[in-house]
């Protein structure tokens, strides 16, 4: 009986050691590659060129050593080469760039005090809230750097792919007291859109909202125009180099 115990001993743990052998040789799997954002747009018609580009870009803040600074996202070619005249171009960002930037210090900064400074009668729920934006040019490449300089800038948006660090609702007045700003944004990440209205009983008065918009509206164009002022139309002047 002795031998029958010690041998049965034996045997149970020759296979929990060949159990083990295999679950640690075995390679842990990596996590999946976080799906890419795609985006849709339109814009006036335009010649064709290897130099027309659209960029996905975002702003990094200054520092006492170094300026603020214009970062690149993604960029891609729009159309082909040969093309006459185009209007329309889509363009992905991947998920994993994403990911890292909304870890970016020198983006993501506090709403209140960063994309509201220059506003008053602020009012920001949780006033505590962070928010990082990448904005979208489509511009000529002329000196084939690949960053979008105000020189090369045909056609911006002032929809913004934005990430905040919590759902937030938001409202302020603009300094000359014409415009009234307020919007609500997402959780993470969303697109957000930018709507200017003009109501007829005060003609000097603009009300301007910025509102993240569900997910299954990012299939819907975003529409590129030419510079104009963000607080009276469709449009914003960002401080382009």
């Amino acid at each position: 009986m002795k031998t029958f115990r010690v041998r049965r001993s034996v045997k149970v743990a020759g296979v929990g050691v060949g159990l083990l052998t295999l679950l640690t040789a075995c390679p842990r799997p990596y996590p999946p590659p976080l799906p890419p954002e795609s985006f849709n747009f339109v814009f006036p018609d335009t010649p064709g060129g290897s130099d027309l580009r659209l960029a996905a870009i975002y702003f990094e803040q200054a520092t006492p050593t170094a300026q603020a600074a214009v970062k690149v996202l993604a960029t891609g070619y729009i159309g082909n080469y040969g093309s006459a005249s185009v209007n329309t171009a889509t363009l992905s960002i991947y998920g994993e760039n994403l990911n890292i930037l909304k870890s970016n210090a020198a983006c993501v900064l506090p709403f209140k005090t960063g994309e509201l400074r220059d506003f008053q009668y602020v009012m920001v729920t949780p006033d505590t809230v962070k928010t990082c934006n990448v904005y979208f040019s489509v511009f000529r490449d002329v000196n084939g750097d690949g960053v979008p300089q105000s020189t090369e800038e045909l056609f911006i948006t002032q929809d913004v792919y934005s990430y905040a660090s919590s759902a937030f609702t938001f409202s302020a007045t603009c300094p000359d007291g014409r415009s009234t700003y307020t919007g609500s944004r997402a959780n993470g990440w969303s697109l957000v859109r930018h709507e200017v209205l003009q109501p007829a009983d005060t003609p000097d008065r603009f009300l301007v909202s910025m509102n993240s918009v569900p997910t299954t509206d990012l299939g819907i164009a975003i529409r590129m125009h030419a510079e104009s002022d963000f607080l009276t139309s469709m449009g914003v002047k960002r401080g382009l180099k």
